[in-house]
Parts: structure tokens; C-alpha cells; sequence
């Protein structure tokens, strides 16, 4: 992933989000959607940090939900056969306020924090 290399060599790590404080932060300084730092990529449906703590059950999340519709995370894989991996803040048609996943291939801005 470019966008974590990237943080990596600027001495940071994409963002981690763990309350409705970063949450909010995170969510009113972007317009568009952004790669935040949560991937299922060693196993999929098990959510790690960068920083390599898992994402728990009982731990806040974010991931889109609409009534009666598919949420998130749903490792679609129709456009990449290798699914979703990476978690996205906010998606290119829909709530800027929620995760989503991704395919890791796409180009997004990013958030990196120290």
C-alpha cells in the first residue's frame, strides 16, 4: 500500500480511529473518502490496526449500515476477485461519516497521524 509507505517514511502510520472523538475529527477534515489504517489482509474478516492490534468486537466501529441493505465491511469482489481488504473513511457515493472497505488497488487520499 503506497499510502502506508508513504506515512511510514514521513514517520507516522495511517490513522487509527478508536472513539467517536477521532471519529468526528477525522471525518470533518476530509471531503472525499480516505484510506484509514485498519486492513483484513493476513486474514480475511480479522480487522488489524498498522499498529497490529486487532479491531475487537467489543471495540467502537464505524462501518456503514443502511436499513435493510448489505453493510460493511462486504469484501465485494466484483471489480477485484481478491475482494476488499483495506478500510476506507467515507465512500465516493455515499456517507463521508462511515468506513467502508475496499480493494487495497484503489487510489485514495489518506490521513496519516504520529
Amino acid at each position: 500500500m503506497q499510502s502506508r509507505d508513504y506515512c511510514v517514511r514521513k514517520g507516522s502510520h495511517l490513522v487509527i480511529i478508536t472513539n467517536q472523538t477521532e471519529q468526528n475529527f477525522a471525518s470533518s477534515q476530509i471531503g472525499e473518502t480516505h484510506w484509514i489504517g485498519l486492513n483484513d489482509l493476513e486474514t480475511e474478516g480479522k480487522w488489524m490496526w498498522v499498529n497490529n492490534q486487532p479491531l475487537k468486537k467489543t471495540d467502537v466501529t464505524f462501518w456503514y449500515s443502511p436499513q435493510g441493505g448489505s453493510s460493511e465491511p462486504d469484501n465485494w469482489n466484483k471489480e477485484n476477485p481478491s475482494g476488499e481488504d483495506c478500510a476506507a473513511l467515507g465512500h465516493e457515493i455515499g456517507d463521508i461519516n462511515k468506513w467502508f472497505d475496499a480493494s487495497c488497488l484503489k487510489r485514495k487520499r489518506f490521513i496519516c497521524e504520529k
